[in-house]
Formats: C-alpha cells, sequence, structure tokens
C-alpha cells in the first residue's frame, strides 16, 4: 500500500502542474461554496425546530431524531458506494448530482404536509449530501500538493462556518418575515444553480490507469482499516462530533428557552458568532497543521487533540453561564454567555481539516474518496446519528427534575465525549508518524 501511495502521490503532482495557481484557488472556492451549501441545507432545520415542533405537535425526541438519527442512516448508508463511483469515474459529476440533488430535497422540505412527510424529505436531502464531501475533497487533494493540503481543506472546511452562518441567519430572516416552509425553498434553489456552475467549470483531473485500479469495495474497507491511525481518528472525530453535533442542532432552542430569545436574535447571534471563530480556526488550523507537520509528523493529529480538549470549557462556559447576566453592545443587551459561541466555533474548527488531510495521506490515490467517506461515516453514525437523539432524549428525562433547564443540562452531559475524543486524537498522532514513515511524508 506504500508503494501504491507514493506512485499515486508522484502522479497527482504533475496533474497539479497542469492547473494554473488562479484556477486552482477558483475550484477551491467553487467547490467550499458546496460545502456552504451543503450545511446551510442541513443545519437549516436546527433554526426552525420551534415552529416546526409546534405546527407538527412533535417532542424533542421525536425532533432529534428527525435532525440526527433518521437522516444520519441514509446519509452513511449511501456514502461508500457514492464515493466508490467517484473514484472509479467523475468526481466532479458526482459532486454536481450531489448538490443538485440535496437542493431540490431541501426545497421540498417547504411543502411537507405532516412530520412524516417532512421526514421523507429530509431523507431526500441526506441521499443528496452523501455524494458530496468525499468527492470534493478528493478533487481538492489532486489540485494541491501534501504539503498545502491542511491548509486547502480547512479552507475547504470554512463552508461549513459560512453554511451555518447562511442557515441560521437566513432560515431565522425568512421564516420572520415568510414562515419556516419559505426558509427551505428560499435556501433549496440557489444550490441548484450552484450545481450547474460546478458541472460546466470544474475539471475533473485525469488519472492514471494504474491508480485507478481497485480491489472490490468491501476488501478495500477493510485495508483501509488495517490502519490503526485510520481507526483511532475516526472514532475521535466521532466522539467529538457527537457533542458538536448535538450542541449545532440544540443550541438555537437553548438561547431560546434558556436565554427568552426570538428565532431571528438566535439566528444571529450563532450565525455570527460561529463564523467569526470558525472562519480563523477552520484557515489558521490548516496553516499552523501544514508548518508544524514539517518538525513532526505527529502533529497532524495533536493539533485537533489540542484544539479539541481546549473546545471543553468554552462550551461548558456557554452552558453554564447565568442567564440573567447581559452586557451592552451597540444599544442591544446580549447575554455574557454569548462571548464564548466564537471561541468554541474556533476550537471545534481548528480539527477538520487536518483530519480530513490525514485521512488522504493514509491511502492510495484511487481509494480518497472512499477513505473520506468511511471516515465520514464512522464520524456521522456516532456524531450526527446519536448526538441529537441523545441531547433529546436527556432533555426529556431531565425536564421533571430541571424544568426549564433539562436542555443546558443535555448539552452539558455530552462534553464527556469531547474528552475522550481530545485523548484519542492525541494518542494517533503517534500512529500516523509511524505509518506514514515508510512513504517519506
Amino acid at each position: 500500500m506504500q508503494l501504491e501511495k507514493a506512485i499515486g502521490d508522484s502522479l497527482g503532482g504533475a496533474q497539479r502542474s497542469a492547473y494554473a495557481r488562479g484556477y486552482r484557488l477558483y475550484v477551491l472556492f467553487i467547490l467550499t461554496a458546496t460545502f456552504a451549501f451543503n450545511f446551510a441545507d442541513r443545519q437549516l432545520m436546527t433554526i426552525l425546530l420551534e415552529p416546526v415542533k409546534t405546527e407538527f405537535g412533535a417532542s424533542d425526541t421525536e425532533m432529534g431524531l428527525l435532525t440526527g438519527l433518521t437522516f444520519v442512516l441514509f446519509y452513511t448508508a449511501l456514502s461508500v458506494p457514492i464515493a466508490r463511483l467517484a473514484d472509479r469515474g467523475s468526481r466532479r459529476n458526482v459532486v454536481a448530482a450531489s448538490v443538485a440533488a440535496w437542493s431540490f430535497m431541501t426545497a421540498a422540505c417547504g411543502m411537507a404536509t405532516g412530520f412524516w412527510s417532512l421526514a421523507a424529505a429530509r431523507i431526500g436531502v441526506a441521499v443528496g449530501e452523501a455524494g458530496g464531501t468525499p468527492a470534493s475533497q478528493s478533487l481538492l487533494a489532486d489540485y494541491f500538493s501534501p504539503r498545502r493540503r491542511s491548509t486547502a481543506l480547512g479552507i475547504y472546511a470554512s463552508g461549513s462556518h459560512l453554511g451555518v452562518a447562511l442557515g441560521l441567519f437566513g432560515g431565522a430572516v425568512l421564516a420572520h418575515f415568510f414562515d419556516w416552509r419559505m426558509a427551505f425553498i428560499g435556501l433549496g434553489v440557489p444550490g441548484i444553480l450552484l450545481a450547474l456552475l460546478v458541472r460546466c467549470t470544474v475539471a475533473e483531473p485525469p488519472r492514471a490507469q494504474a491508480v485507478e485500479a481497485s480491489p472490490p469495495l468491501f476488501k478495500t474497507l477493510r485495508t483501509i482499516l488495517r490502519s490503526r491511525a485510520f481507526r483511532l481518528l475516526a472514532v475521535a472525530a466521532g466522539l467529538t462530533s457527537l457533542s458538536g453535533f448535538g450542541l449545532a442542532t440544540w443550541l438555537p432552542s437553548f438561547l431560546v428557552r434558556v436565554h427568552g430569545m426570538s428565532l431571528v436574535q438566535a439566528g444571529t447571534l450563532l450565525g455570527i458568532g460561529s463564523t467569526l471563530g470558525g472562519l480563523f480556526g477552520a484557515i489558521g488550523g490548516g496553516i499552523v497543521c501544514d508548518r508544524m507537520v514539517r518538525r513532526d509528523p505527529s502533529w497532524q493529529l495533536r493539533i485537533p487533540a489540542l484544539a479539541v480538549a481546549l473546545s471543553a470549557p468554552a462550551l461548558a462556559l456557554l452552558l453554564m453561564w447565568p442567564e440573567q447576566q447581559h452586557l451592552r453592545i451597540g444599544g442591544h443587551e446580549l447575554p455574557v454567555a454569548a462571548l464564548f459561541i466564537p471561541l468554541n466555533a474556533f476550537f471545534i474548527a481548528v480539527w477538520i481539516g487536518p483530519i480530513y488531510a490525514a485521512a488522504q495521506s493514509l491511502v492510495p490515490q484511487a481509494w480518497r474518496s472512499q477513505a473520506l467517506a468511511l471516515l465520514m461515516l464512522i464520524t456521522n453514525l456516532i456524531g450526527q446519528g446519536v448526538g441529537p437523539l441523545l441531547v433529546g432524549v436527556l432533555s426529556d428525562a431531565f425536564e421533571s427534575a430541571a424544568p426549564g433547564h433539562s436542555l443546558r443540562y443535555a448539552l452539558l452531559a455530552s462534553l464527556c465525549a469531547v474528552v475522550a475524543g481530545a485523548l484519542l486524537f492525541w494518542r494517533a498522532g503517534g500512529c500516523y508518524r509511524r505509518e506514514i514513515a515508510p512513504a517519506g511524508r
């Protein structure tokens, strides 16, 4: 496998030289925009939880199921086979088709007539999103060298924070001036136009036949999972995401219930705070990681370990700061807890780009989409599949003991997974250094 990786990297270097720097940056911009819409359409449901729950008479557990497990089961089940299709064919076409599919189904959410029809539309969003991210990151790995890969993927990962801002703020504004249905339609339609732009302007880098050869799917996946570094980073990412997805899903409701904010206020605060912190964290984390790895490859996963560890106290302060304490900014009163939103977003964003780059460095060129899909399958099954549902279940369970504050303690309980994730990332760093040493990287 090390020989295959070395051959793939050599071929990839020749391919990268065929594209001008300006065009590579353009592709990075376009694919980052698709990731932004990916997260906008995915996270839109979080800012609309309260009006949707009220209209359909659903419980917190049911809404956690709708935003978490229902979505992630279909998302993860299809991500690996679609990624294999991308590795064996045109990744550009897979990305374009995926963006068009999830955008259309997002708009369809706005036409739901009940809880179950909305769930069906959300499944459609999950099916569309299953193919977008692995194929996009595999493309970027061909456009950017390993020395700049964490930075490029960090910039790509910043699209998630732009998407959160678009979904939270844009969704809240559309719901305020129209209704929650128009929010889904308004954010779904532009993605179809973006899909056409990807199809017509992004080039598919040529891949040599020797690199395209791939064993059967399950043999490929078993080979990838033999990497101890890959296994550790996948489980670490899943545990960290358990709390992250739970927080992303329920934080708007937390601000509404505990801090008495309106949907627009919560969406604006989270959109601005998460975007500012997330952009600096994602891009800065990638740059720092690329520099530190030149000294010691273990920093590829130990930078994420440090960032995840530091996110735990920031999250705890955000959740537990007394709601009675406010500060005045520009004539507006904001809860003091809001100060920890950008800090938390910064630390959470640091680890995303480096772990995606690590996963791609551990496998041959022809397996990159599949490796990323497998990483996302594990991460999302644990994180998005369990996180929102677990927080919803805990919130319902704590309601009798802590009326009005059950959601706060449910989110706080999820931080145990963050600590475990940080420890596993640190341990994975040493394994990563040993595994990539034979390839000379």
